[in-house]
This record gives structure tokens, C-alpha cells and sequence, in this order.
């Protein structure tokens, strides 16, 4: 039998294959639905096959442990059931649903991890080399050995459930090279994290940020043993400790360090590709869309051959609230894009970049300005910055389209002001036309007057000329505002009168034939009746000649 939580419970006869599916939710009782299998008789299978492959309330329990080639004839019998199929689509959703929440919040708690653990490195509040450190990292990787796991068991489930709406046996056949390649490139994403220890890689560009010879700053990157001597070192060119005299250039020696030269941290370059696992959240907007959770809206997908992917459902939400998606999306490159400036820009004298002044080197990157007040000084930075310039030509673009569509008139609001202008246009033709009427008249009197060459008669003609020109202006206007009134809504109404009355036209032009067709008839038979006659008519006249 099923566990109790099903929703749907199948219940069976010894005497035939028959399953029969009962909906246990809280609403009114409907007759069950008796869905027989017909399966082919032979001698050989019969034999292979005992007497419990015919009783289909079978879990996955029990499936399991079936040996293969029993398990396999199993699994066909069970997937030609329609009911079984609905049932085991509606869990694997379920499933699915759930295992993508759980990936969502592993996926922003090691990011909101990761950022936390940066941050007091770069507030030198912390040392990479206390517990504190090593327990956040731990942590990082503990949750992102978990999301790789996830990855793949989320993939596991979406081959069943595509199996299961295909009727296909085994979910290996669905696994091709293309999804093998897509999922090991999640599961690369999800594996990313920064490790624990502190490392260092030089990353610089030519332009290199000039700190002052007074600063005093602590590297957090370096290991315990050497912050003190780096402070030292970094306020005076030369201290004297106990009995040894200390130098700069012994001291940076040592360290194997130059303290001008920028440099990018091992954890920056681990931290940064986990924003990628940004990409889960995309997912979970997908999967919690009352377009996927809908059976109506699936089955409509399903029969026009659309799939309810992840472009799909964004260009729905966009469509349906763009300003809150393009407000949502700048909002969430501002924050990733400084932050990432600020963990790539770092300087062993003057450290990490500012939040504040991540933010403007974002802004005017963002908004391809480019003051040069700011230059990021890594290579890292650099890339984040064109990165940043390229979205935000693709968010101005965006913008464009959103603001173009909310300044859009609704089509009432459009007939309404073309029906206004068309008014205003046709009063002030008829205004140039009555002007041209009398300037006319008065000019052919001031010619007839013999007046041609004064003043008032050029005032005329000016006049005159003026509102001819007008009026052909206002014609002009008159057809762009009537070509600006068609649409494609115009058309499409246009199209379907159109058809409606060519159907009407077609009905009646196949009833004329049929009565066209009636009266060809009742001629042929007039005219067979008119020869009929004439016979009789010319019998007649023989006989009565013959007397």
C-alpha cells in the first residue's frame, strides 16, 4: 500500500490488472477511475514474471529491491499508467520545488558568508590565521560540499520527472553530453569558495596608487608574526628595537613584498566567482512561477509546444513589471559590482579601496562617463569596471524601452487625443480655407482697381500665399494623424470583419449555387417534359392524318 501523506492512493484487484486512483483531499467524493492495462500473454514471459508484478501498489521500496530485468517490466507497466504518471509528475515537482529552496539558501549563505569573512579582513579586525577565520571558511566549505550535492540530485530529479512525461524507461537515455556538460559546469560554480590560509598573488597594472610615507596601515593578509614589524617598518625608515636596528629595505626583504605594488588576495579570487551562485535564485523564481506550478498553464505549454524555461518566465515578468525588474537588477549590480571593486583594489600601503569610493568608480563606470578621478589600480578591478560599463549600456538600453513603454498611450487614451487633433486640424482647415477665399477676393479687387502695385495689395498676396501654404500643411498633418491611427489592433479587427464577411459572402454564394443547381434541374426536367410532349403532339398529327 502507499504511505498515508500520498495524496493519491492506488488501489488494486487480485483478479485483474486494474488500478484504480481515489483522490483523499478535502473536497466532495468522486466516483474513482478504473484504468484496465492490457498486457501481451506469452509463455515466456509468464514464466519470468510472478504473480506480484501484477499488483501495481507497489512503492519505491519495494521497486527497489526487485531484481533488474523484474524491476524493468515493473517500471513499463507502471509508466503506461496514465494515473501513476500524473501522480509521480505532481511529487517530482514537489521535490523539485524544495531541493531548489534548499540550494537557494546554501547558495546566499555561503556568499553572505564569504562577505562577512572579507569584510573583517579588510577592516583588519581579524587574522586569517584565528578560529574565528577558519570556522567561517569550514562553514563555506561544508555548505558548498552540500550544494554540489544538490546540484546533482536536483538534475537526478528533473531527468526522472522528463522521463516521466516522455514515457521513457530509463533516465539514462534523457543524459546526453549536452546536459552532462551543463551540470558538471554547475557544480564547478558551486564548488567554488575560498580556502583556508592566507595567500597572496600579484596582480598589478602599470598604474599603481601612491600612499604616503606616514600611513599607517596593517596588512591583514600577512601572517601574525610579521604585523608588528610591518607597522614599524611603514611609520619610520629605521627603528631600533632591542640592540638590532631595523631598515626598510631588510624588512621588505624579508617579507618578500614590495610595498607600493598592488595586490590581489587568494580569498578575493576565490570569492568573487561565487556570485555566480546567483544563478539559484534565477532558478527558484522559475520554479516557484504560477506558470510552472500551474497544471493549466503546463498543459497549455505542452500542446502549443512551448517550455516553461527560465528565459521564458523572466520575459513574462519583465513584460508584466519591467520597472520593478530593471530597478531589482541595477540595485543588485550596484552592490556586487563596488563590493567586487573594493575586494580586487588592494595595495599593500594603502589597502582596500573604500566602500564610498567603489561606489563612484561604479557610478561613473556604470553610466560610461569615466572622470579618471578613480582608477582601479588590479587588473581584477580593471575587468569588473568594463564588466561594469557593458552592463550598464545593456541597463540604459532597457531603461529606454521601460520609460518609452510607460510614456506609451493606452488605445483609448490614443483614439481619444487622434479624435481632439482631427477636430482642431479640420477647424483650422476650414479657418485657411475661408482665408484664402477673402484674401483671394481681395486681391482680385485691388487688382481690378488698378491698385496692384501699393501696399495692402502685397499684404493680400502675402496673406493669401500664407494660408495656401496652410492648408496644405494642415492636409499633410491630416494624413499622418489617420496613418498613425492605424495599428495592429486596427488591423487585426479590420482582418476579422473582414473574414466574418467574406464567410457570410461564401455561404451565400454556396446557397445560390445549390438553388443555381435546383433550377438546372427543374429545367432539365421542363425540357424533358417540352420533348415528352412534342412526341405526343406529332403522334397525334400523324393519326389524324392518316384519317
Amino acid at each position: 500500500m502507499a504511505s498515508p501523506d500520498n495524496p493519491r492512493l492506488p488501489l488494486t484487484s487480485g483478479a485483474s490488472p486494474v488500478v484504480k486512483y481515489m483522490e483523499m483531499r478535502n473536497q466532495t467524493q468522486t466516483p474513482s477511475t478504473s484504468i484496465t492495462i492490457t498486457t501481451a500473454q506469452s509463455s515466456s514471459s509468464t514464466s519470468n514474471q510472478p504473480k506480484a508484478q501484477t499488483n501495481l501498489s507497489i512503492n519505491e521500496y519495494e521497486l527497489r529491491r526487485m531484481p533488474t530485468r523484474q524491476r524493468r517490466v515493473v517500471k513499463k507497466t507502471l509508466m503506461a499508467n496514465v494515473g501513476y504518471r500524473l501522480g509521480k509528475r505532481k511529487n517530482l515537482h514537489i521535490q523539485r520545488r524544495f531541493v531548489g529552496d534548499l540550494m537557494c539558501v546554501l547558495g546566499l549563505l555561503g556568499i553572505v558568508l564569504m562577505i562577512i569573512e572579507c569584510e573583517l579582513s579588510f577592516n583588519r579586525l581579524d587574522h586569517k590565521d584565528t578560529t574565528f577565520s577558519l570556522f567561517i571558511k569550514a562553514t563555506i566549505s561544508f555548505t558548498s560540499i552540500i550544494l554540489v550535492g544538490l546540484v546533482f540530485y536536483y538534475h537526478r530529479i528533473d531527468l526522472t520527472l522528463y522521463c516521466v512525461d516522455n514515457s521513457i524507461d530509463d533516465w539514462r537515455i534523457s543524459l546526453t553530453r549536452k546536459k552532462m556538460f551543463l551540470i558538471m559546469l554547475e557544480a564547478m560554480i558551486c564548488m567554488i569558495h575560498p580556502i583556508p590560509g592566507h595567500f597572496l598573488v600579484e596582480w598589478g597594472s602599470q598604474y599603481v596608487k601612491k600612499a604616503e610615507d606616514g600611513l599607517n596601515f596593517i596588512n591583514p593578509y600577512r601572517s601574525s608574526q610579521n604585523v608588528l614589524t610591518t607597522a614599524i617598518v611603514l611609520n619610520s625608515t629605521t627603528m631600533p628595537t632591542i640592540n638590532t636596528p631595523i631598515s626598510v629595505s631588510s624588512t621588505f626583504d624579508t617579507n618578500n613584498m614590495d610595498p607600493t605594488k598592488p595586490y590581489v588576495p587568494i580569498d578575493v579570487m576565490l570569492s568573487l566567482p561565487m556570485f555566480f551562485r546567483l544563478y539559484i535564485v534565477c532558478r527558484l523564481l522559475m520554479l516557484r512561477s504560477h506558470l510552472v506550478r500551474d497544471a493549466s498553464s503546463q498543459s497549455l505549454g505542452y500542446l502549443n509546444r512551448v517550455s516553461f524555461t527560465f528565459p521564458f518566465v523572466i520575459k513574462a515578468y519583465i513584460q508584466q513589471h519591467p520597472a520593478i525588474c530593471l530597478t531589482t537588477f541595477c540595485i543588485s549590480s550596484f552592490f556586487i559590482a563596488s563590493w567586487a571593486m573594493r575586494a580586487c583594489d588592494f595595495n599593500e600601503k594603502t589597502g582596500h579601496m573604500s566602500m564610498l569610493d567603489a561606489t563612484w568608480l561604479f557610478v561613473i563606470s556604470f553610466t560610461t562617463i569615466g572622470y579618471g578621478d578613480i582608477v582601479p589600480s588590479t587588473y581584477c578591478g580593471r575587468g569588473i569596471a568594463a564588466i561594469t560599463g557593458i552592463i550598464g549600456v545593456f541597463s540604459t538600453a532597457l531603461l529606454v524601452a521601460v520609460i518609452t513603454q510607460k510614456l506609451e498611450l493606452t488605445r483609448s487614451e490614443k483614439y481619444v487625443h487622434n479624435f481632439v487633433a482631427s477636430i482642431e486640424l479640420a477647424k483650422g482647415f476650414r479657418d485657411q480655407a475661408a482665408n484664402v477665399v477673402k484674401f483671394g477676393w481681395r486681391v482680385w479687387y485691388l487688382k481690378q482697381k488698378g491698385k496692384h502695385m501699393i501696399i495692402p495689395y502685397i499684404q493680400a498676396q502675402r496673406k493669401l500665399l500664407t494660408s495656401i501654404h496652410y492648408m496644405r500643411k494642415m492636409k499633410q498633418q491630416q494624413r499622418k494623424l489617420n496613418d498613425n491611427c492605424v495599428t495592429l489592433l486596427e488591423l487585426y479587427s479590420v482582418q476579422s470583419s473582414t473574414s466574418t464577411t467574406v464567410q457570410d459572402t461564401s455561404q451565400k454564394v454556396s446557397l445560390m449555387e445549390n438553388k443555381v443547381d435546383k433550377m438546372e434541374d427543374k429545367l432539365i426536367e421542363i425540357n424533358q417534359g417540352m420533348v415528352t410532349l412534342q412526341d405526343k403532339i406529332n403522334i397525334l398529327l400523324s393519326r389524324i392524318q392518316q384519317r
